[in-house]
């Protein structure tokens, strides 16, 4: 599903003549006709879209940007319920009056919500204007901050789901982690690391103790600050039976205010 879906975005980027970063959200939901309705709601609350049988048109919900909620992970939330709206399976449900509260950026579990976060990934960053873009900003391999340079002023994205569109586009060797409270949520590896049989992290685990992200999680303070962190770690720490037997060059940072973290992990010396 996962190929269909990133067709499909980019098919309506290409469609909308839309073929270009940053890709507005907010500018395509008003072409198809979705109303927009902002506002304060609750602070667990991130974005919803409904449809209105008796006035025949979808309405997308969404919170506003604040403290610990960027402007970039709104974008994302909107390319999400893009996404329920454009696949149509998930339009079809729709139709039938179904809804629910979306969790974006990766966070859920449920196949529908990963398609969706695909979506918005892809639309919001198709691949071959991303490469484009990466190479135009940095003529190398990028370190976390510089992609989240990128996140903020090219993509206008959520730094989460522009780290894991790197990943994927096999720009270099990476893998990206999430963890929440010290524990893996989730992982994403380029096809060179796969290569390498670093390729396997486990989900719902600690995150390792010898790890870079291991001491970011014990320097949080109890607003959940704490500076990044970055350094040598041996392939073991992360990965079983690593073919690359060196050193990975390890970045993690916390999501601001989000109970999340974010791990970078590249080779230290490429083969």
């Amino acid at each position: 599903m996962a190929d269909s879906v990133i067709e499909l975005s980019e098919e309506v980027l290409q469609t909308l003549s839309r073929w270009k970063v940053p890709v507005d959200p907010f500018d395509i939901a008003e072409n198809e006709g979705i109303e927009l309705a902002p506002g304060t709601y609750g602070q667990k609350f991130d974005a919803r879209i409904e449809y209105l049988p008796m006035v025949k048109r979808f309405v997308i919900y969404y919170r506003l940007p604040g403290p610990g909620r960027p402007e970039g992970r709104v974008r994302f939330s909107i390319g999400h319920e893009l996404g329920h709206f454009y696949i149509p399976e998930h339009r079809e449900r729709l139709l039938k009056g179904e809804m629910h509260n979306s969790q974006p950026d990766f966070r859920s579990n449920d196949p529908r919500e990963l398609e969706a976060d695909e979506f918005s990934a892809s639309l919001l960053m198709p691949k071959d204007l991303f490469v484009a873009e990466v190479r135009r900003f940095r003529q190398r391999v990028c370190t976390l901050a510089e992609i989240c340079k990128m996140a903020n002023e090219r993509f206008h994205t959520s730094i989460t789901s522009t780290a894991r569109r790197y990943c994927q586009c096999g720009i270099e060797a990476c893998s990206i982690v999430v963890s929440e409270a010290g524990v893996v949520r989730w992982a994403v590896h380029s096809e060179d690391m796969r290569a390498r049989n670093m390729k396997y992290i486990q989900f719902d685990a600690p995150v390792p103790g010898m790890s870079k992200t291991a001491a970011l999680w014990d320097t949080l303070d109890q607003d959940g600050f704490a500076d990044p962190v970055e350094g040598s770690v041996d392939s073991h720490v992360w990965f079983e039976r690593p073919y690359y037997r060196k050193t990975l060059w390890e970045e993690a940072m916390a999501l601001g205010k989000t109970g999340f973290a974010l791990t970078y992990l590249t080779l230290e010396d490429p083969d």
